[in-house]
């Protein structure tokens, strides 16, 4: 009996620990700073990355391209030991600036947490967890830029915590949603959703989104997330329309869209080696009223996924850094996976990209990348290639 008890123990304990270590890897540091920090501290962080991305056609190089993609500045400060405000903001391709999160966090416990303001949407990986020494390769996985459209953040409010008995984490949030239209399309069959992004910017707001994630961490190594979303596009036709005028309802209502988007993620670490995988599936709806309004080409649905190996090889023995990160990844999307009747299936838009490369992690927050992608479509089955060399930073 007394064994048993101690068997017990131990398996709690372990649940306990694997606890921890989700919760210390699913926060950043610069969040760390503030949940760890004393009341009445200001906080502050940064993270970025500059790449070069040389294409190759027919076996002859073009042009390449060097940007200074992106570089945040991360603010936060503890009002005391519940209440905190959390913010970055993002300087991308040197000229541009965009706030990518700005919001305050109550907790009341580890279970119960409230948040509102300017949020990441809970889809997939990369879109919660960018940081450059968080994903392998040069550039984020396509899926994460066309079919998620990360980065991806709106404002809202809602909850998230963890379960601990269940080894469960949740978010459920309310936020505001795409506008499809503002005078012009913002969605299209190539582009998907991501032109259609309000990013808290003057956004406009007639019905709202919700959406929510669920993480399960109770098995040592795996993490497995299922995501959602649902709601309907924004229009700028609905502005001073009258009720009466059915015509002028009717040309508004054929400017939205309906957005369903479910998602699937894997990551599973055993030893040096790290398996992730991601699938997304997005149903539209009214699009053959869209496409007939904007000539936009949407597709009823829109699917992708990747699948992805990596391998930390550690250089120093007993230590973790330096180390080297070998990864191959596979991905396939379709912009016009399922299209209308009134529409034809263009097969440019299923794509395949065929990446391998290397990351060289000399700190926790310092990473060089090298990767080459063989990318080529249904249409054109031979495939071009992208070089891509580049840097990131992360405290």
């Amino acid at each position: 009996m007394k064994n048993l008890w101690i068997y017990v123990f131990v398996f709690a304990l372990s649940f306990s620990t694997e606890a921890q270590i989700f919760i210390d890897s699913t926060i950043n540091s610069s969040t760390k700073k503030i949940i760890y920090n004393t009341a009445g501290k200001f906080s502050l962080g940064s993270y970025g990355e500059a790449h070069l991305n040389a294409p190759i056609e027919s076996g002859k190089a073009q042009n390449a391209k060097a940007d200074l993609h992106r570089v945040i500045l991360f603010m936060g400060y503890k009002f005391n030991k519940n209440l905190q405000f959390f913010s970055e903001i993002e300087f991308e391709h040197v000229q541009e600036v965009y706030v990518e999160q700005a919001y305050l966090n109550y907790s009341v416990n580890s279970a119960i947490n409230f948040k509102t303001g300017v949020i990441l949407i809970p889809m997939g990986y990369v879109n919660e967890f960018h940081e450059p020494t968080l994903f392998n390769g040069v550039e984020r996985p396509i899926i994460d830029k066309t079919i998620i459209p990360a980065t991806w953040r709106e404002l809202g409010f809602g909850m998230h915590g963890l379960a601990k008995r269940a080894n469960i984490k949740y978010q459920l949030y309310v936020v505001n949603g795409f506008k499809g239209y503002d005078g012009n399309a913002t969605i299209s069959g190539s582009g998907g959703l991501r032109g259609a992004r309000q990013k808290a910017t003057k956004a406009t707001v007639r019905k709202p989104s919700f959406t929510g994630k669920v993480t399960f961490y109770g098995i040592g190594g795996l993490h497995l997330s299922l995501s959602g979303y649902y709601g309907q596009t924004e229009s700028s036709l609905y502005s001073s329309v009258s009720l009466d005028d059915e015509m002028a309802v009717a040309r508004a209502d054929s400017s939205i869209l309906g957005v369903g988007m479910a998602a699937i993620n894997i990551e599973y670490k055993i030893q040096n080696f790290k398996l992730r995988a991601q699938g997304v599936l997005t149903s539209l709806s009214n699009t053959d009223q869209y496409n007939t309004f904007t000539n936009s080409a949407v597709a009823d649905q829109i699917m992708g996924y990747y699948s992805e190996l990596g391998y930390d090889l550690r250089l120093k023995k007993g230590k973790n850094f330096p180390k080297l990160i070998p990864f191959v990844r596979y991905e396939n999307f379709d912009t016009h996976f399922k299209v209308g009747s009134q529409l034809n299936r263009n097969e440019e838009y299923n794509r395949e990209i065929l990446t391998g490369g290397l990351g060289f992690q000399l700190t926790a927050g310092t990473i060089f990348k090298a990767d080459y992608q063989w990318i080529k479509t249904t249409l054109n089955p031979k495939p071009t290639g992208m070089f891509n060399v580049g840097f990131g930073f992360w405290f």
